[in-house]
């Protein structure tokens, strides 16, 4: 299983909700291009770590007695 980066198409309401949502470290607003940029950024991280952790449970890593 490939755990490369793939790019999730995001959309305009998506990317406006990232923007009320999260905002700069000095507290000011996303610009519509960089919260798109971070909004991809975020939503890559959690599904590689998802498609991680398929591969993970697929190729029998976890410990059954940890994970209940």
């Amino acid at each position: 299983m490939d755990i490369m980066r793939r790019y999730i198409n995001l959309t305009e309401e998506s990317v406006a909700k990232f923007k009320v949502i999260f905002k700069k470290p000095d507290g000011t607003t996303f610009l519509d291009e960089e919260a798109h940029e971070a909004a991809q950024n975020l939503v890559g991280f959690f599904d590689f770590l998802l498609r991680l952790d398929e591969r993970n449970k697929h190729e029998g890593r976890y410990d059954k007695k940890k994970t209940k």
